[in-house]
């Protein structure tokens, strides 16, 4: 691999989880959040030669991000703006600054994650992932939304423990 494509891909992962949380942030869904990621990656990828190597590549791909994100939008039936591009040009340069931080709390949050069972990763991932409501878990649960939301509950406290945070996820 050559010097430069290894200088990408060295940035790109560093960078990608506050990309993605970026684009999440402001997308929405998560399924579309992926089409936007993809494409951003290979936006990233084939425009890298034009990277200028004097600046942070995260303010390069959060401007890219932010373009495609706005393509998005216009090819999307639904306007689905929730924030002004004040707001969003504000998030864009605090998860910039965030990236740091964000990347060792994802990485212990990862950690935690690996040690939870396999039915707390199947609510965690048909709640956040596939946004699916309390009521449609319960059904596919067989369970009450009362067990549900208590379950998500016991799961959250027990990342907030592992993570070593005070605060709520």
């Amino acid at each position: 691999m050559e010097k430069a494509q290894e200088q990408f891909v060295a940035q790109f992962v560093a960078s990608q989880g506050s990309l993605r949380s970026y684009i999440q942030t402001l997308v929405g869904y998560s399924a579309d959040a992926d089409d936007v990621m993809q494409e951003l990656s290979l936006t990233l990828w084939r425009e890298y030669e034009h990277y200028d190597q004097t600046r942070p590549f995260i303010a390069w791909a959060f401007g890219i991000a932010k373009n495609h994100i706005a393509r998005w939008r216009t090819k999307s039936a639904i306007n689905r703006r929730r924030f002004s591009p004040e707001a969003e040009a504000a998030l864009a340069v605090a998860y910039g600054q965030l990236e740091d931080e964000l990347r060792e709390r994802r990485t212990v949050l990862a950690d935690c994650m690996e040690r939870l069972g396999q039915q707390a990763h199947q609510l965690l991932d048909q709640r956040y992932q596939q946004n699916f409501d309390l009521n449609k878990m319960a059904e596919l649960h067989k369970s009450s939304v009362n067990a549900i939301n208590k379950k998500l509950g016991r799961i959250r406290q027990v990342l907030i423990d592992c993570t070593g945070r005070t605060e709520p996820i």
